[in-house]
C-alpha cells in the first residue's frame, strides 16, 4: 500500500515537472562573470528545484535544466519504447518463418533476449529477422519446414497421377 502511495506521488511530481516543461515559466539569463562563474538572474517564474529552468546566456543560446529524476524518467520512457518496438519486429519476423506454436517459439525467443540485456538492464541493438532465423536453426522442432511438408503432402495426394475428370 505505501509502494503504490509512494509511486503516485513519485508520478505526480513527474507530471508536475513536466507542466513546467511545457510552461516555460522559469527563465533565466546566464551571464558569465569568469571562466568559472556564471550568474543566473532569474527573470521569470521562481528557482524551484523540482521544476525546469529556460536559461538564455549572453549569446542567445538557449539551455533547459532539469531535475535529474525527469531526465531518468525520459531515458526509461525511451528503454521501454524500444523495448516494444524490438519485441512488435520481433512478432512480426517470427510468424514469417512459419512457427507451429508462436507462444512456445516466442517464449524461447524472450528467453533468449533477456539473456542478452546489459548490466544496466537495457537490451542490445539486434537486426530481429536475423535473431529469430538464428533461433529458428537453433530449435528447428518449433518450425514447419515447409518444403518437406509441401512433398509429404505432394506424395500423399499422388498428385502426379490424379486424373481429372475434365
Amino acid at each position: 500500500m505505501a509502494r503504490t502511495r509512494s509511486k503516485k506521488t513519485a508520478e505526480a511530481g513527474i507530471q508536475d515537472i513536466y507542466k513546467s516543461l511545457e510552461s516555460g515559466q522559469n527563465k533565466v539569463q546566464a551571464k558569465q562573470l569568469s571562466s568559472n562563474q556564471v550568474l543566473l538572474e532569474l527573470e521569470e517564474g521562481s528557482f524551484n528545484t523540482k521544476e525546469a529552468w529556460f536559461i538564455k546566456d549572453e549569446q542567445d543560446q538557449k539551455f533547459v535544466v532539469i531535475p535529474e529524476v525527469l531526465l531518468q524518467h525520459i531515458v526509461r520512457v525511451i528503454q521501454r519504447a524500444y523495448e516494444d518496438k524490438v519485441m512488435v519486429e520481433l512478432e512480426r519476423d517470427m510468424a514469417t518463418l512459419t512457427p507451429i506454436d508462436f507462444a512456445d517459439a516466442m517464449a524461447v525467443v524472450f528467453k533468449k533476449l533477456e539473456g542478452m540485456r546489459g548490466k544496466d538492464g537495457s537490451l542490445p541493438k539486434i537486426s530481429s529477422l536475423d535473431f529469430v532465423k538464428q533461433i529458428k536453426k537453433q530449435h528447428p522442432n518449433l518450425f514447419f519446414n515447409l518444403p518437406e511438408f509441401l512433398e509429404s503432402k505432394r506424395q500423399e495426394l499422388d498428385l502426379d497421377n490424379l486424373a481429372l475428370p475434365f
